[in-house]
């Protein structure tokens, strides 16, 4: 028989909290005043959330699957899309550099609607 949770993990807190997601082992930052959606569907082992700390002191919520899939989402969207999208935009930075209109020389030049 499969069973469900969903709960929500709110970062009340005035700092960052960093949730650390397994089996991929990706870090998600959650900024003061955000949350993220985890949904569990298992049959017999429920996701195990687990509260550990960083070297520097800094809190980690560690979300560690059971025997089914975990789903980890905010504002509707798998952070694991969120990081891909994040990870694509630091790799075009790297290789060609910031936007032209992040230049102010640039933007001023650029033509305008």
């Amino acid at each position: 028989m499969t069973h469900h949770n969903r709960f929500i993990i709110d970062n009340h807190s005035a700092d960052s909290l960093a949730l650390y997601i397994e089996p991929e082992g990706a870090f998600f930052p959650l900024a003061p005043g955000e949350e993220v959606s985890v949904s569990d569907e298992f049959t017999t082992s429920p996701v195990t959330i687990r509260l550990t700390a960083s070297a520097k002191g800094e809190p980690i919520l560690s979300i560690w699957p059971g025997d089914g899939e975990v789903r980890v989402e905010k504002d509707g969207v798998d952070v694991f899309d969120l990081l891909q999208r994040a990870s694509e935009s630091h790799t075009a930075y790297q290789q060609h550099g910031p936007p032209a209109f992040a230049d102010p020389a640039a933007a001023a030049d650029r033509p305008r609607d």
